[in-house]
């Protein structure tokens, strides 16, 4: 059933993981697909393959740390789209792994750009279109590091907890508009990005086998499974709805009881 069929749904960092899994997702439930992303290769792609299955899809290259990208994906989405329905603030990078008194102020600043001022600067930005509308969601993708706070992670714990602040502040600012905006707090998935860059550098930080850090912090959750970003998706779809529309100003925790 396309129960999102003609609106807008803009995914930062839709070109692969949890982002790609969303547009897929979306794009089912009949929504019109926009996707920021540095990576044109592979945006492309997924462009590509949503079109193939008969779903309306367009790509924007844009580096969500930069606020001049921004800038010009935003008014190229006004010009050839108009307003967007949902945002989806997706886009992350892990930053620099190592305790405080090592960390360059340049490394959480280059953080705190992708994961938290980039998210700002599109809600500010798009919230008027939604306003306009009397009709919206913004979904933040935070992580449960905001609350746990894993040792060797300042950067990246800071920058989601002020993203889950972001998600209270424009909540309480929308909500009389018909405006939801909530955050979902994903416990560890293993994307491209996980595997890649965050559980390397756990690892090397701890002096344990990458195996031994999967294995930790799965025994972790209550259900001793990792989230999926299917499950991901499909909380994102809910919170979109209809039946979601009273849900505002959460952060919904999708890491099995940890």
């Amino acid at each position: 059933m396309e129960i999102f069929k003609n609106r807008n749904v803009l995914v930062t960092g839709g070109s692969g993981g949890i982002g790609r899994e969303i547009c897929r997702t979306m794009a089912h439930a009949g929504a019109n697909i926009l996707i920021f992303s540095r990576n044109e290769e592979k945006g492309k792609r997924v462009v590509d393959e949503l079109r193939n299955d008969g779903r309306k899809a367009e790509f924007f290259q844009t580096d969500i740390g930069d606020s001049e990208s921004i800038n010009f994906s935003v008014s190229r989405v006004r010009e050839q789209i108009g307003s967007i329905d949902v945002l989806i603030n997706n886009a992350a990078i892990s930053g620099f792994m190592g305790p405080v008194t090592t960390t360059p102020v340049e490394e959480l600043q280059s953080v705190l750009n992708v994961n938290l001022v980039g998210a700002f600067q599109l809600a500010r930005d798009f919230l008027p279109g939604m306003i306009n509308n009397k009709f919206g969601r913004i979904i933040n993708i935070s992580s449960v590091a905001s609350r746990v706070n894993p040792v060797n992670s300042a950067t990246y714990n800071i920058s989601k907890a002020g993203l889950d602040a972001l998600t209270k502040s424009l909540s309480r600012e929308a909500a009389s508009y018909g405006i939801t905006v909530n955050s979902i707090a994903p416990g560890l998935i293993l994307t491209d990005r996980i595997v890649n860059s965050r559980l390397p550098g756990l690892a090397e930080k701890s002096g344990n086998s990458e195996e031994d850090i999967l294995r930790a912090i799965t025994c972790q959750s209550d259900t001793q499974k990792l989230t999926t970003e299917t499950e991901i998706a499909e909380l994102v779809l809910f919170l979109c709805s209809n039946g979601a529309g009273n849900i505002t100003g959460e952060v919904i925790n999708l890491s099995g009881g940890y």
